[in-house]
């Protein structure tokens, strides 16, 4: 099956399913891309002790909280620069681009401000140990001023990705990857005469690695051909188009927004809610968090590839019909691939981990089925979740999203917690009832959008 990507780009792409599996695996190594920092921190880091290890775990979740608001606004971003992207305009591109950087920067200055002042009431109260909390701060009283370069190349990662040109902006990782290797073995264990500053090292790393790709894109933004024709318009021809253009939609940007925070936000809070558990228990899904990680990861590159083949379409129109199909087809192919994958993982760890008791190794056996089923029901829900966001009603998504993880998962999990003493397994278990309601929830709805415009 093959669609044109919108009325006005009939040559511009093809919206079939192979060319969805391939922008899905592009997408895919660039998110892979894009959380290395944290683990080649934690490689590196790891030598130095335990306690400094479990301080950048505690470092890094924070951060990710941090990052929750600004990682809801590149989720609306996706969707109005795609449907900018559709309208055939690098001027509206240009201006739709310029406003959400400074709406972003604007938050992210806001945040730095709020936390910067606020990390050590916060590591105190989350720190297990002094030691765990130490680390923690020293982590993150460099790495906060990092959320604006993160928030900038994030956006401009998107830019390129909606224009089906994200393997320009993978370039940039060949620059930071390297960087981050190679500055933190200087600044961690203080090799060749470098200052032996152990996490701080690793921070300061973080910090030079990313500007140095964020400055990447933004030499490749501006030498990019698409842009040219804004730059030859007179000031006062730019101000005239600026006044004309319709300001940001709110109602794709703040419930999509809203939406993809409070499901960070929530996402964090099942963690703390493990933690609660067993020490034997949580240990197992210690081990299994990152590989879960990878797969969200690999998972959220398939919906973005939904959102960028649908979101510029036309609502009840033959060819967004005919894409939704399409990706439909793609995810039945990715989907089951990616599951497999992950008990493949998981299985070779599990067989290569014994450092570890068996205790911890036989409840993180026990953890593979239901995480890989988990990882399978996640896949096809966040991309059939994406479809209905990009296209139908960002705001009863949010609505039904927030009373299914805040109404029914996390107080569930919480009140039985309470009240039990559950296996790791048992507890695994609520998380998996609740995205098996959001599948069956929003399938149900994109079934019937479809049979609904096949009547038309």
């Amino acid at each position: 099956m093959s669609v044109s990507a919108s009325p006005n780009h009939p040559d511009l792409f093809d919206r079939g399913t192979p060319s969805i599996v391939r922008l899905a695996g592009f997408l895919s190594l660039s998110g892979l891309f894009a959380t290395s920092a944290i683990l080649i921190d934690a490689n590196m880091v790891g030598p130095i002790g335990d306690e400094t290890l479990a301080g950048l775990g505690l470092a890094g979740s924070l951060y990710g909280l941090f990052m929750a608001l600004l990682f809801g606004i590149g989720s609306a971003s996706q969707i109005v620069l795609t449907r900018a992207f559709g309208e055939d305009s690098p001027q509206l591109f240009a201006q739709r681009l310029r406003l959400l950087l400074g709406l972003g920067l604007g938050i992210s200055l806001g945040l730095v401000l709020l936390f910067r002042f606020n990390i050590h009431f916060l590591v105190d109260h989350l720190a297990s140990t002094s030691g765990v909390g130490f680390a923690a701060k020293r982590y993150l009283e460099l790495m906060v001023y990092g959320l604006p370069i993160s928030f900038c190349a994030y956006l401009l990662s998107l830019s390129f990705d909606v224009r089906r040109q994200a393997s320009r902006e993978l370039w940039g990782f060949a620059i930071e990857v390297p960087l981050n290797v190679t500055l933190n073995a200087l600044l961690i264990y203080g090799w060749l005469g470098a200052p032996e500053l152990g996490i701080k090292g690793a921070a300061i790393a973080t910090l030079i690695s990313q500007s140095a790709r964020l400055a990447f894109l933004l030499s490749q933004l501006s030498r990019d051909p698409y842009f040219r024709t804004t730059s030859v318009h007179t000031d006062t021809h730019i101000e005239q188009e600026a006044r004309s253009t319709p300001p940001l939609p709110r109602s794709v940007l703040v419930p999509v927004t809203m939406n993809v925070a409070a499901l960070i936000v929530g996402a964090q809070a099942y963690q703390l809610l493990f933690a609660q558990l067993s020490y034997l228990h949580f240990a197992a899904m210690a081990l299994m968090a990152p590989w879960l990680s990878i797969s969200n990861v690999l998972g959220r590159s398939i919906a973005l590839s939904a959102t960028i083949t649908c979101a510029d379409l036309p609502k009840g129109s033959d060819a967004l019909h005919a894409a939704i199909r399409s990706n439909l087809a793609a995810l039945r192919v990715l989907a089951p691939r990616l599951a497999l994958l992950f008990v493949a993982a998981t299985l070779l760890t599990g067989g290569l981990s014994w450092h570890i008791s068996g205790a911890v190794r036989i409840n993180f056996m026990l953890l593979i089925p239901e995480a890989a089923l988990l990882v399978l029901i996640r896949t096809l829900s966040v991309t059939i979740t994406a479809i209905l966001r990009s296209t139908d009603r960002p705001k009863w998504v949010f609505w039904v999203q927030l009373a299914l993880q805040w109404g029914f998962g996390l107080p569930l999990l919480l009140a039985t917690i309470l009240l039990f003493e559950l296996p790791i397994f048992v507890a695994f278990g609520f998380l998996l009832c609740e995205e098996l309601l959001r599948l069956i929830i929003m399938g149900l709805r994109l079934r019937h959008l479809l049979v609904a415009n096949s009547k038309k």
